[in-house]
């Protein structure tokens, strides 16, 4: 009896996820240049229109908009949590975080450690809050 051969279907590439959430967090620090970028713009007359905008300038931009950003709300950001999931994962008040962010006040040396802490090791803050 002859084999007969067997066909397989080709599978899609998964993306990784973890390549892409670093390509997002380099696009958001504007380490990274976009490649295309695009503004909405509204006419006079009530309809839409798209204006492309030129990537290095929105890089320019992004890197400017996250070097003015607190610590607190870098670290945040780059662990993917709301202000309040932050602020409970740090066991603080979410007007506290909030302060931190705006630059209103600053972090006590304990609370800067475990702000530092839930940079390197989230899952030890999420193991010991649950």
């Amino acid at each position: 009896m002859k084999a007969i051969p067997t066909t397989t279907k080709a599978t899609a590439r998964t993306p990784d996820a973890a390549g892409l959430k670093a390509k997002k967090d380099a696009l958001e620090r504007g380490e990274r240049t976009p490649s295309r970028v695009f503004r909405i713009e509204k006419k006079s007359d009530g309809t839409f229109s798209r204006v492309e905008v030129n990537p290095e300038t929105q890089r320019r931009k992004s890197a400017k908009v996250w070097e003015a950003k607190s610590e607190v709300a870098k670290v945040r950001q780059s662990l993917d949590l709301t202000q309040e999931a932050f602020a409970d994962l740090l066991g603080i008040g979410l007007s506290t975080l909030r302060s931190w962010e705006q630059k209103k006040r600053e972090p006590s040396g304990a609370a800067r450690m475990l702000i530092a802490i839930a940079l390197k090791h989230p899952e030890v803050l999420r193991e010991a809050v649950a």
